[in-house]
């Protein structure tokens, strides 16, 4: 092997050669059954320099490592209070734990009850009984009039726990991107039927 294939090999394995240089080298190995050889024997000869640095940087390390621990000789921890604080932590895991759980599990009734109660502001409508209200939605002339209906007999639905009556007005009135509470009620939809 002379100096220009080595030096070839050395600039390949450091990936320093341009792509066409790469290229050619790569053509020439699968050519060339001695370059090949050579270029087998300087892969295992730079793995072997690589572990062998390697493992010297670990004998040091570790020799450093036991020179701070001769300097440094560790504190005794008081085990009770490890203890006592495992202990601690796992008691406030389970609190945790608990209260998430107890929160999750409320009814959905409950909640779509309270989000209607939420969105029955309006005096006049919430006050209506709701077969006035379905009334109302069929015989209104005014477009605001018929919707604003349509709206509160989806909540009066919610309130009273007809959940499948309310979710088909919600989902016909989240449909028409025209009515006045379309925006609600596609956030109600999101809120109370997932």
């Amino acid at each position: 092997m002379n100096k220009e294939q080595f030096d070839r090999i050395e600039s390949y394995l450091q990936d320093t050669l341009s792509e066409a240089d790469k290229r050619s080298f790569e053509a020439d190995l699968e050519t060339d059954a001695n370059l090949r050889k050579e270029w087998e024997l300087h892969q295992k000869l730079n793995l072997g320099l690589r572990a062998m640095a390697i493992e010297k940087q670990l004998r040091n390390a570790r020799h450093r490592a036991n020179q701070r621990i001769k300097t440094h000789p560790a504190r005794r921890t008081n085990t009770l209070f490890q203890i006592w604080s495992v202990a601690a932590s796992i008691v406030l895991v389970l609190g945790l734990g608990w209260w998430a759980w107890q929160i999750k599990s409320t009814s959905d009734a409950g909640q779509l009850s309270a989000l209607a109660e939420q969105e029955m502001t309006d005096v006049q409508y919430k006050s209506m009984p709701l077969d006035s209200l379905q009334n109302l939605t069929k015989t209104a002339q005014q477009r605001n009039a018929r919707e604003k209906a349509e709206w509160y007999v989806a909540l009066a639905y919610l309130k009273k726990g007809r959940k499948k009556e309310a979710k088909e007005l919600l989902t016909r009135i989240s449909n028409d991107p025209r009515h006045t509470y379309s925006q609600k009620a596609e956030k109600l939809l999101k809120q109370g039927f997932n």
